[in-house]
């Protein structure tokens, strides 16, 4: 009356599998999110490039801060720009603003933009 038969339980074992293969995609995903983005703006004062690729730069803030930042993963809709056109904005002093999330003690950039 009711037992559980071998079918079953290889059901429920399946739904109990396919359920924890889904929580830790999610966790996955969250952890992939890092911190929240933060902003800043100023003008680059150094550049750091290997390969013909700007992989870091400085940006001296609009209040007198000097901060490092490190390339990462760039969103390049809209009015972003590429990182190899820094070397036009640390020429000219050009300021631009950059979004970054600190990630594992550095600044890492993800859009890089002409600062109004």
């Amino acid at each position: 009356m009711g037992g559980i038969t071998a079918a079953t339980g290889r059901r429920r074992v399946a739904g109990i599998r396919a359920t924890l293969v889904l929580m830790f995609a999610v966790a996955l995903a969250v952890a992939a999110c890092g911190t929240p983005g933060k902003t800043a703006a100023g003008v680059v004062i150094a550049l750091d490039s290997s390969g013909g690729q700007v992989t870091s730069f400085t940006l001296r803030t609009t209040d007198g801060q000097v901060m490092p930042f490190t390339i990462g993963a760039l969103e390049t809709d809209g009015a972003a720009f590429p990182a190899s056109h820094l070397a036009v904005h640390a020429a000219t002093l050009q300021p631009i603003a950059v979004a970054y999330r600190e990630e594992g003690g550095r600044n890492v950039v993800y859009r890089l933009v002409d600062a109004p």
